[in-house]
């Protein structure tokens, strides 16, 4: 009793500094009277839910858990007021273990059928049903594939006026991927990597992460690839060149030409601009490619730098006029 004398002047110090002794005897009196109706209740027999701790277990360890699967159960029990308030609070309860035989094709479970497994374990209070009616289950079989690795130029954002000039570089010409079959099916036999970079204007080299299909569950081998190449500015340039004829019918001098110069342009880099030599492009005009219908012929290229190899080079038609004999 004088334990509970001690909390009853605590309390009435705490919220009733200034009060006098008969305030403080009531709150003694209410707090021992609240005490024991709590013991006292503990005594009863009570029906309440509580939560129960359960373990999936399956053998096979080439399985994956894809998502998290659930740890408890909520289950409506019966039994004195101390049971279930050690059930509650006090103890740690060891989850029940509820073996899955076909994991991969058993996408659920229902709630019922683990009235048996818990009530087995469970000592002291009673199990009267279980209140959950499907656990679900997502369970799936490890693959692994091994792809291809490329990079789609197309794809690639440059600045404008900028192209790539050189091979692109991979450090990983493939890689393989391993984790739930769900997502390893989405794989394709060839990956293409994703440059996300916009408006590249300079020499590119960066480490870039392989997708993952949908889930961090899927495992990459290399997790990043390092893509290296080389861009330069191109520039428009043009350029107005003689040309050379070449088998001149009986009849030539009746072809009047009302331009001694074809013009060429093309898109060029531009370091390199200028760096070449003029005389060594070489135009012809070929009399057997005459077009009689619009009176036009483009010129023919027989030669060309090595800078301008491999260009593409847009010649204009030249215009000429036919005077009989």
């Amino acid at each position: 009793m004088k334990h509970f004398e001690k909390i009853g002047d605590w309390l009435s110090n705490i919220f009733l500094p200034e009060s006098n002794d008969t305030i403080k005897v009531v709150v003694l009196c209410v707090v021992t009277a609240t005490t024991f109706w709590f013991f006292n209740a503990l005594n009863d027999n009570y029906s309440t839910r509580i939560t129960y701790p359960i373990k999936f277990t399956f053998p096979d360890s080439s399985l994956v858990v894809v998502n998290e699967l659930p740890k408890k159960v909520s289950i409506n029990v019966s039994g004195g007021g101390w049971n279930l308030l050690r059930k509650t609070f006090w103890f740690t309860i060891t989850p029940v273990e509820v073996p899955l035989e076909d994991p991969v094709s058993q996408n659920y479970i229902l709630g019922n059928s683990l009235y048996t497994l818990i009530a087995d374990q469970m000592t002291e209070i009673q199990l009267n049903y279980v209140e959950n009616d499907t656990l679900r289950i997502e369970i799936d079989s490890i693959r692994t594939i091994k792809s291809k690795l490329s990079v789609d130029s197309s794809k690639i954002d440059l600045e404008q006026n900028f192209r790539i000039i050189s091979a692109i570089q991979k450090s990983h010409d493939s890689a393989t991927f391993s984790g739930p079959e769900r997502f390893i099916k989405k794989v394709p036999k060839e990956v293409f990597i994703e440059i996300d970079k916009e408006n590249i204007s300079s020499n590119y080299s960066e480490e870039i992460y392989l997708p993952t299909f949908g889930s961090s569950l899927v495992n990459r081998n290399p997790v990043e690839v390092k893509i290296s190449f080389e861009v330069a500015k191109f520039i428009k340039q043009e350029l107005m060149l003689p040309f050379e004829k070449i088998n001149a019918p009986e009849d030539s001098n009746a072809y009047i030409f009302k331009d001694s110069l074809a013009r060429i342009s093309f898109r060029i880099q531009e370091k390199l601009a200028g760096n070449y030599n003029l005389d060594s492009i070489r135009l012809v005009v070929d009399y057997d490619r005459i077009n009689e219908a619009d009176s036009t012929v483009k010129p023919i290229i027989k030669s060309l730098p090595e800078q301008l190899k491999e260009r593409e080079i847009k010649i204009d038609s030249i215009n000429f006029q036919y005077i009989k004999p």
